[in-house]
């Protein structure tokens, strides 16, 4: 039988019927006929599409290395993109664009240079093919994806819908409205276009993955596991739907089915970020603390902290991921990560590696600078403000080793008793006396502190609250209640106490989002903090503080929170409610309190 009749067969069987059966049979054939460049082109083709990407790989390095092939080129770039690699990426378009200018390559690049962070660079070869064509639907759409990028969701809107003026039926757009609402929480309106795009083209693996993604935050578990198995069936290789459905089997506490569906994904991407930090969430849940921060390291391998950036770049060059840490004669700098409560909780593992390191610096939020030198005396020359030496090329260049502060649980908190149970902040003895002084004019039997939402994060929105919502609490007799909730929300307070018997009280001058030591000091003076998961429920548990947390669901749950109990390892004084709880449980403050 002719070769490519042989093969044409294949890749139309491969189309239409038994996609892996036809690929074994295009195996078979390539192994007699391996010096047949174009049956390699076919077959890594098919290994893209059953997202056999290393066998592609391999294959498609081979003809661009013996045949400078574009097509290879650019097939290769795309899985980078699937992947995440956003550099080999650009580094194997730029080779492209040298060898011949190809429209759908440059519209690449500047969807590339958006994944990068370089909108500018994206939006300038968008408007250049804009310019020529303002109808131009691929220009459009990045466009849109870079307005979304920086979080103006207006904007990408007008583009999104602009396009689907052009073309109604254009499945990127409805999917990337579908994205901007359910990032501005205008839930409805997400399904809405979500569920259009799904009705124009039911077996698309982007809308599948997204719609299952919504319907998750829904809390609507079915429909989610039942979408994410469906894009399955189209594409069975997928790590990452693999890794979605442990998400979703973890919040439901089923932890077997999470694990196994991790692990399978895990196999497919061996070191892929994200999954090994699902695994790392179901391990530390679980208390399997050493397994916990060994696959936790994998965040180390997303976007937060990959190449992203000159500064990553340059932490990456030194980072330290030794399975020990009795290196006592090298240098060591520790970086924080994530926001400023991330900070304080793993600044209770600040005195192990300072007891274990002589020559450490650590460097740490300017707000929390004062704080932390007080608290470790021994080693308070060892903290500096943060850039102090990673924005000092002098100073980085006489640093050996850089560790994320997270990275330290691997060392010091390898099992449940590792936890310290008191305290580990301590506070300028001026400025408690002078917070004292301040609320000795309350005169009520009980001080309760009240911080109710979270700014600057994706779920934000999903673990805040509105003083609505704590009208049991405002109704309980002989209580002073204070606010400790930074941010702008004057006006909330000042329309709640306009219709409130009980008013929230605050302290004039008290500035709560910079001087922690005022706020410890008044977080000191209460007989309870109720609050949600921001930095404030960090300082109050570095403090010793009896605190309320008023946990998100599950999906927006970071690990140190969720916990089968309702107590936490990292602070003791901290007791956990989930938001049901709270809504439906009145008298838990009463009880509490013992009221």
């Amino acid at each position: 039988m002719n070769l490519n009749f042989q093969i044409n067969s294949l890749l139309k069987k491969f189309e239409t019927g038994d996609k892996i059966k036809s690929y074994n049979e295009l195996k078979k054939i390539f192994k007699k006929n391996e010096n047949n460049n174009l049956l390699r082109y076919n077959l890594a083709v098919i290994q893209q599409k059953l997202n056999l990407n290393k066998e592609a790989r391999l294959n498609y390095n081979y003809l661009i290395k013996n045949e400078n092939n574009v097509k290879a080129m650019i097939n290769l770039y795309n899985i980078d993109i699937v992947e995440g690699k956003y550099y080999d990426a650009l580094k194997t378009i730029d080779n492209i664009l040298k060898i011949k200018e190809i429209e759908g390559v440059n519209k690449d690049k500047a969807f590339v240079l958006y994944k990068l962070n370089r909108i500018e660079e994206s939006k300038k070869i968008c408007m250049l093919y804009l310019k020529k064509n303002n109808k131009d639907l691929s220009a459009l759409s990045i466009v849109g994806q870079c307005f979304f990028h920086e979080g103006n969701y207006t904007e990408a809107i007008k583009i999104f819908e602009n396009i689907l003026n052009i073309n109604p039926e254009n499945l990127s757009a409805l999917n990337s409205l579908g994205r901007t609402y359910v990032e501005k929480r205008e839930k409805i309106k997400a399904e809405k276009y979500y569920l259009k795009a799904l009705k124009l083209d039911s077996s698309s693996f982007h809308v599948l993955n997204n719609i299952a993604g919504f319907y998750r935050e829904e809390l609507n578990y079915d429909k989610a596991i039942k979408y994410y198995k469906k894009a399955l069936m189209l594409n069975p290789n997928n790590a990452y739907i693999y890794n979605n459905l442990s998400k979703i089997y973890f919040d439901l506490g089923d932890h077997k089915t999470a694990l196994n569906n991790s692990i399978k994904a895990l196999q497919m991407k061996k070191n892929d970020g994200d999954i090994q930090k699902t695994i790392s969430f179901i391990y530390l849940k679980d208390h399997d603390f050493k397994k916990g921060w060994k696959y936790f390291e994998g965040r180390l391998d997303l976007d937060n902290y990959v190449k992203k950036n000159d500064y990553v770049q340059k932490l990456n060059s030194k980072l330290y991921r030794s399975n020990t840490i009795n290196n006592k004669k090298a240098s060591f700098l520790v970086v924080r990560e994530q926001g400023v409560g991330d900070e304080i909780l793993y600044s209770s593992m600040y005195g192990d590696i300072l007891n274990n390191i002589e020559n450490i610096i650590i460097e740490c939020d300017y707000r929390l600078l004062t704080l932390f030198r007080r608290s470790f005396p021994k080693y308070a020359e060892k903290f500096v403000e943060i850039g102090n030496v990673t924005n000092n090329n002098e100073k980085f260049n006489k640093i050996d080793f850089v560790l994320y502060a997270g990275s330290l649980g691997r060392y010091f908190r390898k099992n449940i008793n590792d936890f310290k149970k008191n305290s580990f902040v301590s506070l300028d003895k001026k400025s408690v006396e002078d917070i004292k002084s301040r609320i000795s004019v309350y005169k009520k039997k009980y001080k309760i502190g009240l911080s109710w939402k979270s700014f600057n994060n994706r779920y934000a929105l999903d673990k805040s609250l509105n003083l609505e919502d704590f009208k049991n609490i405002f109704s309980l007799s002989d209580c002073d209640i204070f606010n400790l909730q930074y941010g702008d929300v004057e006006d909330e307070i000042k329309i709640f106490n306009n219709k409130s018997n009980n008013k929230i009280l605050s302290i004039k001058d008290l500035d709560l989002y910079n001087d922690f030591e005022k706020i410890g000091s008044l977080l000191k003076e209460l007989d309870i903090f109720i609050t949600i998961s921001n930095s404030t429920a960090h300082l109050a548990g570095s403090l010793g503080v009896k605190t309320i947390l008023i946990k998100p669901e599950n999906y927006s749950l970071f690990h140190y929170w969720n916990q089968k109990t309702n107590k936490t390892p990292w602070y003791s004084s901290i007791e956990l409610i989930d938001k049901k709880s709270f809504f439906n449980n009145s008298n838990f403050l009463k009880n509490f309190l013992n009221l």
